[in-house]
């Protein structure tokens, strides 16, 4: 039997698995936030092309927070509502419009079916600011992901609450002191514009200079005297 000539050294080994590598969710967070200032960069100098694309990144960020809430939300973990309103720091109404079934986005917020004609201050004040636009204004409702058309940053909601809460906004104080700078000041422009408008009517019009010929060919009144 002849020897083995073949060398150890030039014989490939056989490619062991490699163990996976387990990547915590802070180390995804600060990747994500990497490429995205890495991408805000990119199109600062110059790529006005790919705004567009830059700002429909609110879209999928949302679309992904729904599918990472409907985990949360099946088995086996089964948390519950109040828990994940929690987290993302909003009332359970709001986090169960938002990121509930496709059904329920854009519909009337429940607080407001279940008070009806009773419903207080206190609660057009929350609902209010729950469904709020914020700024700068987001591409969807932070309340029921009501998605907003062109120059409209009401969802349903809102846009029943606001004429509500301006009519009943003396009737608690205390609860209308709990909107923020923001949101209070956006309360009041509506009003703010119709009593612009109410008073720019009721102003009356300025006399306008009239000529007045003194001849047939005079027709601009310059021999006037």
């Amino acid at each position: 039997m002849s020897k083995n000539t073949v060398k150890p050294a030039l014989t490939p080994k056989p490619r062991t698995k490699r163990s996976r590598r387990e990547v915590e969710t802070a180390q995804f967070d600060a990747f994500v936030r990497r490429i995205l200032r890495a991408y805000a960069r990119r199109v600062a100098t110059g790529d006005v092309e790919a705004l567009a694309s830059l700002t429909a990144l609110s879209a999928e960020v949302d679309a992904m927070t729904r599918l990472a809430v409907a985990g949360l939300r099946g088995k086996p973990y089964s948390y519950s509502w109040s828990e994940i309103a929690d987290r993302l720091g909003v009332s359970k109404q709001a986090a169960q419009m938002r990121y509930g079934e496709r059904t329920d986005r854009g519909a009337l917020d429940r607080r407001l079916l279940e008070a009806g004609i009773g419903v207080t201050v206190a609660t057009l004040v929350q609902v209010f600011a729950d469904h709020h636009p914020g700024i700068p204004a987001a591409s969807v409702c932070p309340g029921c992901g009501y998605r907003y058309p062109e120059q409209v940053l009401d969802c349903p909601t809102n846009a029943t609450v606001r004429p509500l809460l301006l009519r009943r906004r003396g009737e608690d104080r205390d609860a209308l002191a709990r909107l923020t700078p923001v949101q209070f000041e956006d309360l009041h422009k509506a009003n703010h514009t119709k009593v612009t408008r109410a008073a720019r009517r009721a102003r009356p019009e300025p006399p306008t200079s009239a000529y007045r010929a003194t001849s047939l060919f005079d027709l601009a009144g310059k021999d006037a005297l």
